[in-house]
């Protein structure tokens, strides 16, 4: 195993793992009446322990070249669960906290079991960070509300700690995750990817993380440069302000009255006019034409604005149909409209045959390598290519390849260059194409081929 893909599988035991302090601060608080870094971080380091332990029986167990019996399979990882939690009971007591923490030692030793045999984001996804996010949000009242109302010593500094490592190991399994996903869902191979991009994701994101951490260290001086940046850019928008208020005190002020001219004589003069106020039709005029204005720039970008209501409107609705609507067994819709066409989806009747072929149930990873096993150990003269090619193709379904029942030969081995790069499974492929299509005669290295595409699957997780 490579180094990094080593790191990645540690990082994600590691980061499941820490769902555990939640519950563990929980029943510290609840059982002994206190919260505090110096008692949490050794049985910390039990609980992680015992995940450790259940990591590494469960991947010796998984190394066996010849497994024994499902029962004495369990007593093997049994075993050790056993003598962990009695080491704990003898040199720590059998107090009611004790108790319970050699309880959840085994849950964790169990989940540390199931990372032994499955890839390093099967168990990492939005249900678990949801999960624990929940978990942490309320492990933090009951400590806030213990210390604040019963008087308790209740430190949260290794609760915030281990939380915020939990963030941070989440986030580079997601992205490291996210990165292979893609690959496979355009069919191509991890060698592929520019040298060094998978660390230069790795960077970033601790280079955002520990950004982060430190505005959270020093808010105070942050927060000031942002009140002096708001008050210059406030400032700044100031300016504009008064410019418009400017023009809106020019369109209405009252009109003033025009002087009048110096007169050369007193004595009046024939048909001479009075003067009459001047009345304030010039500014009524401005601001009509300003409203007429803002009435033809918001007509002029009708489409645009009503095409924004819309996307906003459509957001707001997935969102709240996504909140409190059930993701698991939702249905499509059998019809779609639009503005220009009508389309209707009819479900056509599915054979009884196919369906139950298509439900077949996938066989797990150890049935299928005591299936090899077997292949392997055969005569050569009893071996079926057909069914070698089937352990491979079991194989690829185990490990999430998007395989269906219509795909090709060719096909097939496209969708497998990601998960088997290095195997000689073309040359399987095309000797299968030749003898069950072509009707060719099977050589030796036929098998050859197959025995050793088979050994290295064995040897891949």
């Amino acid at each position: 195993m490579k180094p990094f893909f080593f790191f990645l599988r540690i990082a994600a035991l590691l980061d499941s793992l820490l769902l555990s302090y939640p519950i563990l601060a929980v029943l510290e608080v609840a059982i002994t009446g206190q919260l505090t870094a110096a008692s949490s971080l050794p049985r910390l380091g039990i609980v992680l322990a015992a995940g450790a332990l259940g990591a590494l029986t469960g991947w010796l167990l998984d190394r066996m070249k010849h497994p024994p019996v499902r029962i004495v399979t369990l007593l093997l990882a049994a075993a050790p669960a056993a003598f962990f939690a009695g080491g704990c009971l003898y040199f720590l007591g059998t107090s009611l906290f004790h108790w319970a923490l050699v309880i959840l030692s085994l849950v964790i030793y169990a989940v540390g079991m199931f990372f032994a045999t499955h890839s390093f984001d099967e168990l990492i996804g939005t249900s678990f960070l949801s999960f624990t996010m929940i978990a942490y949000f309320l492990a933090a009242i009951i400590v806030w509300f213990c210390g604040s109302y019963f008087g308790m010593i209740c430190e949260p500094i290794l609760l915030i700690g281990s939380f915020l490592l939990f963030i941070l190991l989440y986030a580079i399994i997601s992205n490291q995750s996210n990165i292979e996903r893609l690959m496979g869902r355009r069919h191509y191979d991890l060698s592929m990817l520019p040298a060094g991009m998978r660390r230069y994701n790795l960077l970033l994101i601790c280079a955002g993380f520990v950004l982060v951490v430190l505005g959270l260290f020093f808010q105070a001086p942050i927060w000031y440069i942002v009140k002096f940046l708001l008050r210059v850019l406030t400032s700044f928008l100031y300016i504009f302000v008064l410019f418009f208020r400017f023009i809106i005190w020019l369109l209405v002020r009252p009109a003033q009255p025009d002087k009048p001219l110096p007169q050369v004589s007193t004595l009046p003069v024939f048909g001479q006019a009075q003067e009459a106020a001047s009345t304030p039709f010039i500014n009524v005029l401005f601001q009509w034409l300003a409203l007429l204005l803002i009435l033809l720039f918001l007509f002029s970008l009708r489409r645009q604005i009503w095409a924004t209501i819309q996307k906003i409107v459509s957001a707001v609705w997935r969102l709240l149909k996504a909140l409190f609507s059930r993701s698991v067994g939702k249905q499509k819709s059998a019809s779609a409209s639009s503005e220009y066409y009508v389309d209707t989806v009819e479900d056509l009747e599915r054979d009884t045959v196919e369906t139950s072929a298509a439900e077949e149930k996938i066989p797990t990873l150890r049935i299928w390598q005591r299936q090899c096993r077997d292949f392997l150990e055969a005569p050569r003269g009893n071996r079926s290519l057909r069914d070698g090619y089937l352990l491979i193709l079991t194989w690829l379904r185990i490990h999430g390849a998007p395989l269906s029942p219509a795909d090709t030969t060719l096909e097939i081995l496209n969708k497998s260059l990601t998960r088997m790069p290095e195997s000689p499974f073309s040359h399987v492929t095309e000797r299968f194409n030749d003898a069950y299509y072509g009707e060719l005669p099977l050589l030796d290295d036929d098998h050859e081929s197959l025995a050793r595409t088979l050994r290295i699957l064995m040897r891949k997780k």
